[in-house]
């Protein structure tokens, strides 16, 4: 019979998120604050990014990130427009998620 200690460590292994938050000021830092609350219960993190507003992998060593390409030009990802914007990378980022 395992102790409760290797029961618990196998429960944890495989429990995997993937975050992709919008890349907008004030949603990547909760977010990264989510998944550093979420590592602490075990899980494995992953992040999706695009390149627009893309964190700093260095700052989260435990984390695993992957880039996708957003297909934004400056001036789209530079407009004040958030919703063209959120629909603009609805339809660049289909394909690459």
């Amino acid at each position: 019979m395992e102790n409760s200690t290797e029961t618990q460590l196998q429960q944890r292994m495989g429990r995997r998120l993937v975050l992709f938050p919008l890349p907008f000021q004030g949603h990547l830092n909760p977010m990264l604050q989510l998944a550093n609350i979420m590592l602490a219960r075990g899980f494995s993190i992953t992040i999706i990014h695009t390149h627009f507003n893309s964190p700093n992998p260095s700052n989260y060593p435990h984390f695993t990130f992957h880039s996708i390409p957003d297909g934004l030009l400056k001036s789209q990802a530079s407009s004040s427009d958030a919703t063209a914007l959120i629909r603009l990378l609805n339809i660049n980022c289909v394909a690459p998620f």
